[in-house]
Order: C-alpha cells, then structure tokens, then sequence
C-alpha cells in the first residue's frame, strides 16, 4: 500500500489482496419528480488464496457509481477518494488507517 499523499493514482496500481474492501457509492434516481440519492456500503472480506486480488479499476467497473473505498488489512489500510477533483476523473488516496487487528 502506497503512504498517504493525496496525489491522483493510477486505478491499476492498487491492488487488494487480503483484508476488508469497503465500497461506499451514491446512487441518485427520481421519486415523485423530485431527484434524491442515497449512499450503499458493500463490504468484501478478501481472504488469500482464496478470493481473487481486486484493484481500484475492478471496483470502477463494477460499481460505476463508487464515491468512496476503504481497505483494511491486519495492521494498515488506507482511504481513497474517486471523481474528487475538478476534471472528475481519477482515484485520491487521501487518508490512511491502522488496519482491523
């Protein structure tokens, strides 16, 4: 895991391979003509060798409307940030974490 930088990071550098993937999305839609969103939590346990390591572009692709990702492994984790700057593109690493043990 790369240390905290808040730079703009390639989504195919960050690859997860064994701890907890938190996948925070805002989902917008239309009810009774008025716009409303709402924020989902998906939480994956990767546990090694068993499930397949994911990066930031895999979580891209299968939750289009991604706003947040935190990964937690035994003693460190890290917090990014997508579509957080003015051009709307691109993955932030913008916080780290002590892991869950």
């Amino acid at each position: 895991m790369r240390s905290y930088d808040g730079n703009i990071i390639p989504d195919n550098e960050e690859i997860f391979y064994d701890g907890i993937l938190y996948v925070i999305s805002r989902v917008k839609y239309v009810e009774g003509g008025v716009e409303k969103s709402e924020y989902c939590v998906d939480v994956k346990f990767l546990t090694a060798p068993y499930d397949a390591p994911i990066s930031l572009a895999d979580i891209r692709e299968k939750f289009p409307y991604v706003r947040k990702v935190i990964f937690d492994d035994a003693l460190r984790g890290a917090v990014y940030n997508y579509k957080n700057h003015r051009d709307g593109e691109g993955w932030e690493e913008v916080g780290i974490t002590k892991g869950y043990a």
